[in-house]
């Protein structure tokens, strides 16, 4: 009985901070379900996508994706989310799979690559937005995660330690994870194979 209060208790906290980033963010639904998308490369090489899903303010792994490049030669990070975008959302309008809310890892450039994908693919009215890091800066102080939003020149900026601000860092984080663990496991096959081509008769 204890566990399944607790549980209770739990699943209406992340409810209700869905419902604060709805107010926040100007949502136009609740985000029942966030997919958030983040690219990996190292000096241009095996550049790999991630895309974690969130259900409920909850992690929904069955339903994570992992994507290589296909179009895109070398590091641009504009045209590879321009890619694994189109490549996401070209499906989900197929399959009538559509989230409620799409974060990307980014500033305004990711944002705005995010917006030309989905006014290109006919859905405009799909809720999205980036998430800006926190960086330390010149200053020795730490800059704050800022919200930007398509139609808003300035980013939105929330309590750091309110829970809008914890779970969506926390979706951010978890998509950063996914895709350097497959970044790291291609340059790990590609290292292999490199050397042993190198063996005469392989």
């Amino acid at each position: 009985e204890q566990s399944f209060q607790e549980k209770r208790l739990s699943e209406a906290a992340d409810q209700d901070t869905l419902k604060e980033m709805m107010t926040a963010l100007k949502l136009p639904k609740l985000p029942e379900r966030i997919e958030c998308f983040d690219i990996s490369t190292i000096q241009g090489t095996n550049t790999v996508a991630s895309m974690v899903v969130f259900t409920h303010g909850q992690p929904d792994k069955a339903r994570y994706r992992r994507f290589s490049m296909k179009t895109v030669d070398g590091q641009d990070d504009f045209a590879s989310m321009r890619e694994v975008l189109m490549r996401r959302y070209t499906r989900a309008i197929e399959e009538n799979d559509l989230p409620d809310f799409v974060l990307i890892d980014g500033g305004k450039g990711q944002l705005g690559m995010a917006t030309a994908v989905f006014k290109d693919l006919g859905i405009e009215d799909m809720p999205h937005a980036g998430i800006a890091k926190s960086r330390t800066q010149e200053e020795g102080d730490r800059s704050p995660e800022r919200f930007f939003v398509p139609g808003r020149m300035n980013p939105i900026i929330l309590p750091q330690s309110g829970p809008v601000v914890q779970l969506a860092a926390r979706i951010r984080n978890e998509a950063h994870r996914f895709a350097i663990t497959y970044h790291r496991k291609k340059r790990g096959k590609a290292a292999l194979r490199n050397r042993l081509v190198e063996i005469p008769g392989i």
